[in-house]
């Protein structure tokens, strides 16, 4: 699959949205109680909150050849990872590597040492493939629910 990798257009934000809650929505039972579930990918029904999320970070955007956007990830000023998330239909195919691999050129461009993020079940593994490793395990709420995450860390 052939795929680009660009910065974030205000035009995406609905296509960040619904990768946002279907990628929730596939993986996350997985790892996730329906409910867990639900409620999480919800955050992507309060446009306003969701749009600052987005905008908060440097966020790029992946698209296929077709120019249709299939993922997105953020970074933010102090080198926190806020976003990688990858559409369902092509989850497994190296998009969350290109858009962390993306992410890492930026880090390396602005001369970050201390890299963060707050990594699910489902994106920890990709994160320690590219060395971060847990300093912490931490439950979060989020409207009313418990989240389990994972605090990593990569220095370079």
């Amino acid at each position: 699959m052939t795929i680009s990798i660009r910065p974030y257009q205000d035009k995406d934000l609905t296509a960040l949205a619904h990768i946002y809650k279907q990628g929730i929505r596939h993986v996350g039972r997985e790892y996730y109680s329906q409910e867990q579930v639900e409620v999480w990918s919800s955050f992507a029904d309060d446009t306003r909150d969701f749009e600052k999320w987005i905008n908060d970070a440097d966020t790029y955007v992946a698209q296929n050849g077709e120019n249709q956007v299939v993922g997105f990830a953020g970074l933010e000023e102090k080198g926190r990872i806020s976003s990688l998330f990858v559409a369902p239909e092509v989850m497994g195919t190296g998009i969350g590597t290109a858009l962390l691999s993306q992410l890492m050129e930026e880090i390396k461009k602005r001369e970050i040492t201390s890299i963060t993020t707050d990594a699910s079940e489902f994106s920890k593994p990709l994160f320690e493939k590219f060395g971060f490793r847990t300093y912490n395990i931490e439950q979060s709420r989020f409207k009313g629910m418990v989240f389990q995450r994972y605090k990593m860390i990569m220095t370079q």
